[in-house]
């Protein structure tokens, strides 16, 4: 940042704590400044040296520009995760400018390489996600009353936390009953992807669910992983899901092939519809990064 101009300097600066402020990681509040003074920087060098001068048309420009330019030390063009850590920095940079007053900077490109990839992120709507529940009196028919129903609230549960909560996989089944706290109505989610911490909020739905399985069913199981929520196994927990899909009558579930991880991506696209800002659904999903939640966005477009 030394070669900036002392406005450039202090909007990046300004940028930072603007970061700082929203709760975002400490990586991304130390590695998008550097990118939009990167942009600034070439800017300067084009004769822009007022932010006020920055146009969509500059910004395009400066895109072309890196997806062409190769890195001083590898001499090889950047990654496409890099490109795009660049434009969302910059996107993020252009709700700063606006969140300040300039009503004339340009509007978030929202830009993103690989587009294909939306088309790839595979997810349910909420119909499709309540033709599951639905589906859940269906299974275990053979058992007696008492058991299938415990039966029943276990496959509930893992709708209920990789739906209702948006946890992964691991993070599913290494809940414990104690990380749960039902006055507050928040699953402590302890060392999750990267080892972060997180509080997870309950719906008011999933709240009664996990409280009746808890208090209701969960001995049933007490032979099984006491200390967990969750009581059974890995490969368990992704055949309720599995057997949830067979038994519902429902082509177009069936033809998507779920798995745990769109149940995930389900519901972050529905908080997105729901009209819950970016910045929220990444602390709920407990992304390091902006980025990795930006893809719903372009998702939620399409609809």
């Amino acid at each position: 940042m030394k070669n900036l101009n002392h406005s450039y300097k202090a909007i990046t600066q300004s940028y930072a704590e603007y970061l700082q402020t929203l709760g975002f990681a400490a990586s991304t509040v130390y590695g998008y400044p550097r990118f939009v003074a990167g942009f600034l920087s070439w800017s300067e060098q084009k004769g822009i040296c007022q932010i006020n001068q920055v146009t969509t048309k500059t910004i395009f420009a400066y895109f072309a520009h890196l997806e062409h330019k190769r890195g001083e030390r590898t001499k090889q063009t950047f990654s496409t995760s890099h490109l795009n850590r660049n434009f969302f920095a910059i996107d993020k940079f252009l709700e700063f400018l606006h969140q300040m007053g300039l009503d004339t900077a340009p509007l978030p490109t929202h830009y993103l390489l690989e587009r294909k990839r939306k088309k790839s992120l595979q997810f349910l709507t909420p119909e499709e996600i309540q033709i599951l529940y639905n589906t859940i009196p269906q299974t275990f028919p053979r058992l007696i009353f008492a058991i299938r129903e415990a039966r029943q609230m276990a496959v509930k549960l893992v709708l209920d936390l990789c739906y209702g909560c948006g946890l992964r996989r691991s993070e599913a089944l290494n809940v414990k009953i104690s990380d749960v706290n039902f006055d507050q109505r928040v699953i402590h989610v302890k060392q999750g992807k990267n080892y972060k911490d997180r509080f997870v909020p309950m719906s008011k739905k999933v709240y009664e669910n996990l409280l009746t399985f808890t208090y209701q069913h969960r001995r049933s199981f007490s032979d099984h992983r006491p200390a967990y929520l969750y009581p059974f196994k890995t490969y368990a927990i992704a055949e309720a899901l599995e057997m949830l899909v067979n038994n519902c009558n429902n082509e177009t579930i069936k033809n998507k092939k779920p798995t745990l991880h769109t149940l995930r991506h389900s519901i972050a696209t529905h908080l997105l519809q729901n009209g819950m800002d970016i910045e929220n659904i990444a602390r709920f999903l407990g992304h390091s990064t902006l980025e990795s939640t930006q893809i719903y966005t372009h998702i939620e477009n399409d609809f």
